[in-house]
């Protein structure tokens, strides 16, 4: 499967995780399948074929950055946090080798400053510190 396939599976797998998916969970996906060339058709499968996650050892720092990144903002964007949801994101930020603790530095940073893209370079080099090695 490919990257992107991989990864909206996850968001998609996330957005469903509370019971509602929202309009903006809906359109944060559709842009990221967007921006990653996929077509409607293909970004539509993911949402009525998600598939099981598997192993994501073999990505590399920077799309296990992208991941755990867009699963932070996919996860706060309707601005509440969910247990459902945290665990969910701690499940999948150790199948990306990550410490859990990489979870309270995100939320963190991301919800202190929800226009982050700004930062996103600077945020990385601090979060790579908790991938396990």
């Amino acid at each position: 499967m490919s990257f992107t396939r991989t990864y909206l599976n996850i968001l998609v797998q996330l957005a469903r995780v509370d019971g509602v998916v929202v309009q903006e969970e809906i359109d944060l996906i559709n842009k990221v399948g967007r921006a990653n060339s996929m077509s409607e058709e293909e970004i539509t499968q993911c949402f009525d074929e998600p598939s099981d996650v598997g192993s994501l050892s073999h990505l590399s720092d920077d799309e296990k950055y992208e991941y755990i990144y867009g699963i932070v903002q996919l996860m706060k964007i309707d601005g509440r946090l969910y247990e459902d949801e945290i665990k969910f994101c701690a499940k999948m930020a150790s199948k990306l080798g990550y410490k859990e603790d990489v979870l309270f530095e995100l939320i963190l940073k991301i919800y202190s400053d929800p226009d982050l893209s700004a930062d996103k370079n600077s945020l990385k080099e601090k979060i790579q510190t908790f991938l396990k090695k």
